[in-house]
């Protein structure tokens, strides 16, 4: 990868980071630690389909991550745990539709992944891997 996509790719990721990563995670931290089940999913669905606001209108996490993954090439090993991080917290859609009990610790920790991730994979691009 030469300089120029190396560039553009860790600039695609610092607007990952930022849009997913920390507007994925942002309603369940607001929540008080006494929240009840139903607010817990109540910020479960902003966090997944409402993730970001802004310019081009709502958007869901699936969307955001989409456009990133349209935009990069497929297969870099530095995205690995990422794309994997992403996988566990899109998985999370499947709660709010079929009722199941969440788990907010576990919930929490795959939503904090994301970001943990992103950050890791520039890391790991600006060292060269």
């Amino acid at each position: 990868m030469d300089r120029s996509d190396r560039d553009d790719l860790l600039d695609a990721l610092a607007d990952l980071q930022h849009d997913l990563g920390k507007y994925i995670a942002m309603p369940l931290r607001m929540l008080p630690v006494e929240a009840d089940e139903a607010a817990v999913r109540d910020a479960l669905e902003r966090a997944l389909r409402r993730t970001r606001s802004g310019r081009e209108g709502v958007q869901s996490a699936r969307d955001l991550w989409t456009a990133f993954v349209a935009e990069i090439p497929a297969g870099l090993p530095a995205l690995a745990d990422l794309e994997a991080a992403v996988a566990r917290a899109l998985a999370w859609d499947t709660a709010l539709d079929d009722g199941a009990a969440i788990d907010r610790a576990r919930l929490e920790a795959d939503f904090e992944a994301v970001g943990a991730a992103a950050r890791a994979a520039i890391g790991r691009l600006r060292d060269g891997d």
